[in-house]
């Protein structure tokens, strides 16, 4: 068991909002933790197409062409046919 050393004075608001809300002050701590917690989980946001790298523009921008393969569920065989085609690889 861990122990977090609070000031009186934080400890004491504490220790009020929680005789209030009929809970311990540590029931009410942990809730305030668990709760910053959830918040600070968020979910990833993709950005918006012009605020990506040129690079990834131009990825995300890539033509799709056809439709694809049963066996190339990702994708990767047209990807590969793609750059072979733009970078005249081999």
């Amino acid at each position: 068991m861990e122990t977090i050393r609070l000031s009186t004075d934080v400890y004491n608001d504490a220790k009020i909002y929680a005789e209030q809300q009929k809970v311990s002050v540590d029931e009410f701590i942990v809730s305030l933790i668990c709760n910053f917690g959830k918040k600070a989980k968020r979910k990833y946001q993709m950005k918006p197409i012009q605020e990506l790298s040129p690079v990834l523009q131009e990825i995300a921008n890539m033509p799709r062409l056809g439709t694809l393969d049963e066996d190339d569920v990702n994708g990767d065989k047209a990807r590969w046919e793609y750059y072979r085609e733009k970078h005249e690889l081999e």
